[in-house]
């Protein structure tokens, strides 16, 4: 078993919250981070590849603007030298679970799907859930922090008592 870390990787909260935590637990570990982008559409788009193959992308296949916002969120946790971002064609869950087979530990963000949604884009957490080798770590999307006027609306246990 290697000491890395897979990280499954898109422009998502949830995406970006399972790198800021792969990432904080590949520092206090000393693991390799390996952030993994995989794409299945347009490139998937042809009858003759199989859905089943996970092969690597040249970044510069990949358009600039969309390369750029995927870099900017693998670079906005400062990453180590020997940490990678890599592009693959191939289906999300299948390429995780594939490229992570002899990783110490596979991160991926949980995303709400439900009813038709979840028919029809399926969820990348559970497959790898159900299929992985290694131990997956699935990060929910952190809660929305309360704003200070909602705080202000709550009425402290102090002010209770004292009937203010």
């Amino acid at each position: 078993m290697k000491n890395e870390i897979v990280v499954g990787l898109d422009d998502s909260p949830s995406a970006s919250a399972a790198l800021h935590w792969a990432a904080q637990h590949a520092r206090s570990t000393g693991a390799v981070l390996r952030a993994v982008h995989a794409l299945d559409w347009p490139y998937g788009a042809s009858s003759t590849e199989s859905r089943h193959q996970i092969n690597p992308i040249e970044p510069t296949r990949v358009d600039d603007s969309y390369r750029d916002a995927i870099t900017a969120v693998f670079e906005a946790v400062s990453p180590s030298p020997d940490w990678v971002l890599e592009f693959v064609h191939g289906y999300a869950g299948e390429s995780l679970v594939f490229l992570s087979k002899h990783a110490e530990l596979l991160v991926v963000g949980t995303r709400e799907h439900v009813g038709l949604g979840r028919l029809l884009v399926g969820s990348v957490s559970h497959y790898c859930l159900r299929h992985a080798a290694c131990p997956v770590v699935a990060v929910p999307i952190p809660a929305p922090l309360e704003t200070e006027s909602a705080e202000s609306e709550v009425e402290s246990p102090e002010s209770a008592l004292l009937g203010a």
